[in-house]
């Protein structure tokens, strides 16, 4: 039996419109399990449903996507595709295989009429990388558990919050998520398998995922294999399946992929590549937390709840426990938890947290929830806390998304006011299905439910809260301004590497004298300053040139990455004036007080 509901006698229950529709889903998932193109279909269009809106009007984020971005544009610039850099300076946190990947989608995407600063280009590989590993999810949980589990699973993987953002930012994280469900799912049926003979295929796209894995973010994908591995043979005395990964051409299969890179690298960088990846960055996240990226253990079970909202939903106590007695007695469920529980004690124990570093467990807890869901019948609780928990979260993203919408006065707030409504009755209709045990039905609300809050938040509430988009602002403005010279800008300040991607890779980031320096000998047309720092600057200018710099305009903002409320006053050189291209911005007026509710929320005097 293949049903993912929990089947229990109801009284009275079974006529009700609940009812019908878990009847009507659990019929259409038999449907499209049972034909593979149309499962694969199926699921291609969902997850193109749930990635795709907004991976073109959402900006650039700051800060690990600009640099992503801006390194891959380097390389198409300069045509040097070994050596990584962001400006002048290398590039050493992460190997090459992202930017592979993303100088192929922009050349790919310039044929289409993309620019080199067009971002939903070099956010191809992770939409793609996404949705293959949502559909590698499917393949492998098909081979081990039946083909209703596997769609079940890889549409409950494809819903969650953490993988929808990364489907649509253009750094690692994506394309590494699909490299591992290659590799961990190909090991699972390795270890699975019935008949040693026919594991050839399975044991190259281990390795080839492997090989993927190392080149687009170093050691997580070997080192998640490794410790699954090692757990399963502890706790199983079997070792033939061993044989079944083919290490004799294995092995080299995965030099051949990898060694080529890390060999060029390492002479071109005089080993320094190596230095930085593993001895700087690698280490130093075992040991402290980076960039405050620091979390107490117990970090990701808390976070989990949302991060992976809203097919937490079928994460219950009872599946949990169920699972948990089923170890010593299914070799499928001691996989499914050596794939998870090494790697979730590991991460809580690191001190740097970031919610993406749990994404690699997702796909091995969709296959266990959908599992238990299957085949824990009676035995699984009617996780009724785990309904109230869900609709609660759903309720804050609601109330959270409404709020900043109407604080920051965006101007598509009644098409995002409807969308949410639409959001918060699906949403009702989802905790009152798992309430009552309608789990097929509780399916398609939380499917339905992600979808419309992926198109409020990315596609109509994120792009339009201006206020926290203020290096697109200011990037707007100094497009404005390009009849006042050839130069580059400067900007001082602040730093957002976002800035360069958009301005080009000759903007100059730097410090309130630095920038004054570089407007007043010409280096650059304009100088972007922090508004708290603009005496600085101007003292800084006239001891330079010995006049005062002309004041262009104000662009105001939101710096999210800890500085908060933001105005950026524009300079420029004060002989610009005679240049009838280089006047004043309308709309970066600088005004003493400010009135929309942003401004009066912060109460930010400038």
């Amino acid at each position: 039996m293949e049903a993912i509901t929990v089947s229990v006698p109801r009284a009275h229950g079974d006529t009700s419109r609940l009812a019908a529709v878990d009847v009507a889903v659990a019929k259409g998932l038999r449907a499209l399990a049972y034909r593979p193109y149309a499962a694969v279909l199926g699921l291609a269009l969902l997850c193109a449903l749930l990635f795709l809106p907004g991976i073109a009007s959402l900006p650039v984020t700051d800060r690990d996507e600009a640099r992503f971005a801006q390194a891959t544009k380097q390389m198409l610039e300069t045509g040097d595709f070994v050596d990584i850099h962001f400006q002048q300076e290398t590039r050493y946190k992460k190997p090459v295989g992202i930017y592979w990947l993303q100088s192929a989608a922009v050349t790919a995407a310039e044929s289409a009429g993309a620019t080199l600063t067009d971002i939903w280009a070099y956010r191809i590989p992770s939409f793609l990388g996404a949705l293959g590993a949502v559909l590698l999810t499917f393949w492998a949980a098909r081979g081990i558990f039946g083909r209703e589990t596997a769609l079940v699973a890889a549409t409950l993987f494809a819903t969650c919050l953490t993988l929808s953002f990364e489907a649509r930012i253009a750094k690692s994280d994506a394309a590494l998520i699909a490299a591992i469900v290659l590799a961990q799912g190909a090991l699972f049926r390795l270890y699975m398998a019935s008949d040693p003979a026919r594991t050839r295929g399975l044991a190259a796209l281990f390795w080839i995922g492997l090989g993927v894995g190392i080149l687009i973010k170093g050691p997580v994908a070997p080192g998640l294999s490794f410790i699954t591995a090692a757990v399963v043979l502890i706790f199983d005395r079997r070792r033939t399946w061993l044989r079944n990964l083919h290490w004799k051409w294995g092995v080299p299969l995965l030099l051949l992929l990898t060694l080529p890179w890390f060999i060029a690298i390492g002479v071109s960088s005089g080993g320094a590549f190596f230095k930085a990846s593993l001895g700087q960055d690698f280490a130093g996240k075992l040991a402290s937390g980076q960039e405050k990226h620091w979390g107490p253990p117990g970090f990701y079970f808390l976070a989990f709840w949302w991060t992976f909202w809203p097919a937490v939903l079928f994460v219950t106590g009872g599946a949990i426990a169920w699972l948990w007695r089923q170890r010593r007695v299914s070799r499928r469920v001691l996989f499914l938890l050596a794939w998870i529980v090494p790697w979730w004690l590991i991460i809580e124990a690191i001190p740097t947290k970031l919610p993406h570093y749990a994404l690699p467990l997702y796909p091995a807890i969709a296959m266990a929830a959908a599992f238990a869901f299957r085949e824990a019948a009676q035995g699984v609780s009617r996780a009724r806390l785990s309904a109230v928990l869900w609709a609660t979260l759903a309720t804050a993203q609601i109330v959270l998304l409404l709020g900043l919408s109407w604080i920051a006065e965006a101007p598509a707030f009644p098409l995002l006011a409807a969308v949410l409504v639409a959001l918060a009755a699906v949403s009702a209709f989802t905790a009152a299905s798992a309430w009552g045990r309608y789990s097929r039905a509780a399916l398609a609300g939380a499917v339905v439910s992600a979808a419309l809050f992926y198109i409020a938040a990315f596609r109509v509430g994120l792009p339009g809260l201006e206020p926290i988009w203020i290096t697109r602002s200011a990037a707007a403005a100094a497009e404005k301004l390009r009849g006042c010279g050839d130069a580059p800008v400067a900007f001082g300040g602040i730093s957002e590497p976002s800035l360069v991607f958009m301005n080009g890779t000759r903007t100059i980031l730097g410090s309130v004298p630095g920038s004054a320096e570089a407007l007043g000998s010409g280096a650059a047309r304009l100088a972007f300053v922090n508004g708290s720092r603009r005496e600085m600057f101007e003292k800084a200018f006239e001891e330079k040139t010995g006049a005062a710099p002309r004041v262009l305009g104000c662009v105001d903002g939101v710096n999210i990455n800890g500085r908060g409320p933001t105005r950026l006053v524009v300079f420029a050189r004060p002989e610009t004036a005679a240049l009838p291209a280089c006047v004043p911005v309308p709309d970066t007026e600088c005004r003493d007080k400010q009135t929309v509710r942003w401004r009066r929320l912060f109460d930010t005097k400038f």
